[in-house]
């Protein structure tokens, strides 16, 4: 029979309370299933943006929160690394925005696909693979990574570990080399696990890698080590006239400004990176006098410590490829910092070679601003358009990164659970069988306990409940010790055999047991 009856509905403050009772139900069940939603979101988000608590994340549907949390990702959650390529001053990863485009949609697309064909001519040495991982969030360079080693050892991890000299214990642990870009002497050895890097990193998709850029670094030399970040001071030795440090680029020969000159010389001499370097073939003799001056005119000496074979100084020139250790490194970094006659020394930055390949493509740097949408005065202006190319990335494929974003969480756990190891099949085994040993033992001991008139039943029961005035860590060692006796250790009965019979479960079936009329 209905609380409110058909007539009593009729009534226009019996409806309004019912409308009530229905909106207060619709908000209780909002307030149950809205944490759920929360919960729902926050699982595909990552670093980047986790910290929003929003059932929807924003980058579903909006490609301005879609480009942070690319940046933050192919960049690793490096803040100072973005502000240095993109030109920013962001202050944490949650201030950052796409560009502002003064340019036409096909200035943009014509500027950002120059600089990646550009990026895709560049040496291997000079690029570097991004989306090494950030946090807690999956690494997509390692996964892959990981994946092509998998294929190359045929999911024989002992094979890896023999040629690589490693010790993983799983592909799961596998990381990539570590490049150290920074160093200006280093170069990729000659190390298996190098050579088939560099196979990786050559077929990676070009998206995946980013060029190396030696203009922040030039501008940190001059703002911290020489003007103590005052731009006026270097405006006067300069003779420029900048606002920021972040305007000032590497020229690629020595500037004619005695100012200029000055820094540009000691910051190639002392920062610059060997592989930035072209050293022209006439500095060979002063290479040779620098050698011949520093063994004392002893050829003995150098051939013993360069491992070489000279007959004479007059052979000897300009090496072939960077030394990447011992004297001839030394000996080559002194050269270099000393010797080497400046005017013969050219930087050959990825910025430097940008530029060069603009000016052999369009001839003047009007035609660079008509089909770019860019306002340069001239050539020496130009900063690559990393920021605008990574905007234009995102979006043109704003959908497969979208996908990606919303998948890579749950596919990671699922590939790690399901695929690689015996976790999935360990928990199953061990959950049935406890259920199993559980519905067996307990019932049957409380079932003969409570059916049978035995004499000692009382101090049976009383046996297995003084088990529960012990704590489970006094039976840890002694546990332990019996089933290492018994030869279990690392078995399913190590984790069944311990809990298979419970004394207050018995306990509680026997009054059970007790409450049932014995007919049945």
């Amino acid at each position: 029979m209905a609380i409110i009856p058909k007539v009593g509905r009729k009534s226009l403050k019996t409806r309004i309370v019912i409308a009530m009772l229905y909106i207060v139900l619709s908000l209780g069940a909002v307030t149950m299933v809205y944490p759920f939603l929360l919960m729902v979101g926050n699982s595909l988000t990552s670093d980047a943006d986790m910290q929003e608590f929003t059932p929807i994340p924003r980058y579903i549907y909006s490609t301005e929160a879609l480009f942070p949390k690319y940046a933050v990702d192919r960049y690793a959650g490096d803040i100072d690394l973005i502000n240095q390529l993109y030109g920013t001053q962001f202050g944490k990863i949650d201030s950052i925005i796409p560009p502002k485009i003064t340019s036409t949609p096909a200035q943009l697309k014509a500027q950002a696909e120059d600089w990646q064909r550009f990026v895709a001519r560049l040496p291997i040495n000079y690029k570097q693979a991004c989306f090494e991982g950030f946090g807690t969030a999956p690494s997509l360079l390692k996964t892959r990574y990981r994946e092509f080693c998998r294929k190359r050892f045929g999911g024989d991890i002992t094979k890896q570990n023999r040629l690589y000299l490693e010790e993983n214990e799983s592909f799961e642990t596998v990381t990539v080399p570590f490049e150290r870009f920074k160093m200006r002497e280093w170069e990729p050895d000659d190390s298996p696990k190098m050579r088939e890097w560099i196979q990786f990193k050559k077929r990676l998709p070009d998206y995946f890698l980013r060029a190396m850029m030696v203009d922040p670094s030039f501008q940190a030399y001059l703002k911290d080590a020489v003007y103590d970040a005052r731009i006026n001071d270097l405006n006067e030795a300069w003779g420029t006239h900048y606002r920021d440090f972040r305007q000032i680029h590497l020229a690629p020969t020595l500037p004619s400004h005695p100012g200029q000159a000055k820094d540009w010389e000691s910051f190639v001499r002392q920062n610059l990176a060997f592989r930035y370097m072209k050293i022209d073939p006439l500095a060979a003799t002063a290479y040779r006098d620098f050698l011949r001056q520093r063994y004392g005119g002893n050829l003995t000496v150098l051939n013993k410590m360069h491992g070489s074979r000279y007959g004479s100084f007059d052979e000897i020139a300009l090496p072939s490829k960077i030394p990447t250790k011992g004297a001839p490194l030394v000996d080559y970094s002194q050269f270099i910092a000393k010797a080497v006659p400046i005017r013969l020394v050219t930087a050959v930055n990825t910025e430097n070679l940008y530029r060069a390949h603009l000016l052999k493509r369009f001839g003047t740097v009007e035609a660079v601003n008509r089909a770019f949408g860019t306002r340069y005065a001239s050539f020496a202006e130009v900063s690559p358009p990393v920021y605008n190319a990574d905007w234009y990335h995102v979006q043109t494929n704003a959908a497969a990164i979208r996908k990606d974003f919303l998948t890579r969480n749950y596919s990671t756990v699922v590939s790690y659970i399901l695929l690689h190891g015996r976790a999935v099949l360990n928990t199953v085994v061990f959950v049935v069988a406890v259920i199993l040993i559980h519905l067996i033992v307990n019932p049957m001991c409380a079932y003969a306990l409570s059916r049978y008139n035995l004499p000692y039943a009382y101090k049976v029961l009383l046996f297995l409940l003084a088990t529960m005035a012990f704590p489970a860590e006094v039976a840890m060692i002694p546990s332990f010790l019996l089933l290492k006796q018994f030869h279990l250790l690392n078995t399913y009965w190590a984790l069944i055999l311990p809990g298979m019979a419970n004394g207050y479960a018995i306990f509680l079936l026997k009054g059970f047991f007790d409450s049932l009329p014995k007919e049945l």
